[in-house]
């Protein structure tokens, strides 16, 4: 039997099948639902907020000793800068302002990721340099867009709804018509190139600044290195304490029970990424193997 007598016709009928496809994992990937949130957040931005007090300026990339820094908005107006990180994140948020690192969990699986306060922290210093501004000068909003629920209380400024009431919230005047102008030229001139070229090389950076390991479960199982190594059982921390992250990789750490030795029984601190990062934190103190 000709295979292809059956194949052709049917394909002739069914073409427009693999376009639709392609389509839809394209609309299902993160970075098309990440494109969509922020094509949002500009579209509020300028349909809600005057254009003539407020200025939008997106993508900004400042150089810093360390390489670069990407702030996704800054908005300059008469009542402070307002400096906004954006996650892309769905599921359970889990995270205290003073934790170095915050947790997402999506089911059962959870996943850390860098304190956004902390990180736009770094944004803030950045400008604040650049512009020789005053802390009250500028604000730090971060915001998250997706379907995330907060499972812990959160400040003000972290928010998954309300952007353009919080900001309009902010009514004293801090900077002079003429102080808005000068602003907006000054990062203009201080910022890099917003092309492509910029965008690698920012993502080069923050790969060899944070390491290229790919973010794992906090709860993963892992697999030992050594033959009849095996890891501390794992003990579940509650929800709403993601525990601290490894000094030594920056990765989550997981609350572990010694099995063997004269400190069997006791609870410690492991490095998620156990064997590969043998890094532990006592209770009290912390010790390297």
């Amino acid at each position: 039997m000709d295979v292809t007598a059956v194949v052709y016709p049917l394909l002739g009928q069914l073409w427009y099948l693999l376009p639709l496809l392609l389509l839809a994992t394209l609309v299902k990937s993160p970075w098309f639902k990440g494109m969509i949130g922020e094509w949002f957040i500009n579209v509020s931005i300028r349909l809600f907020l005057d254009q003539r007090d407020y200025h939008l300026l997106k993508d900004v990339t400042l150089p810093i000793p360390q390489g670069a820094t990407q702030i996704d908005h800054v908005i300059v107006s008469r009542f402070g800068i307002f400096v906004i990180e954006t996650k892309n994140m769905k599921g359970w948020i889990f995270g205290n302002p003073a934790h170095k690192s915050w947790t997402q969990q999506i089911y059962r699986r959870k996943h850390s990721f860098q304190n956004p306060l902390h990180q736009n922290h770094l944004h803030m210093m950045t400008l604040k340099s650049l512009l020789g501004l005053a802390d009250h000068q500028l604000h730090s909003v971060i915001y998250f867009i997706g379907d995330c629920t907060f499972k812990t209380p959160m400040p003000d400024n972290v928010m998954n709804r309300g952007l353009i009431r919080h900001i309009k919230g902010k009514t004293t005047q801090v900077l002079t018509p003429a102080e808005v102008t000068q602003v907006v030229e000054t990062i203009q001139q201080g910022r890099l190139a917003a092309n492509w070229q910029t965008h690698r090389q920012h993502v080069a950076q923050l790969k060899a600044r944070h390491g290229e390991a790919p973010r794992k479960p906090l709860f993963a199982a892992t697999e030992p290195e050594e033959k009849g190594k095996v890891p501390s059982p794992v003990t579940r921390q509650p929800l709403d304490d993601p525990g601290p992250s490894c000094p030594r990789c920056g990765n989550a750490m997981v609350l572990r029970t010694a099995s063997r030795g004269e400190k069997r029984g006791n609870q410690f601190w492991g490095c998620s990424r156990y064997p590969k990062c043998r890094e532990i934190k006592t209770l009290l103190n912390t010790v390297s193997q």
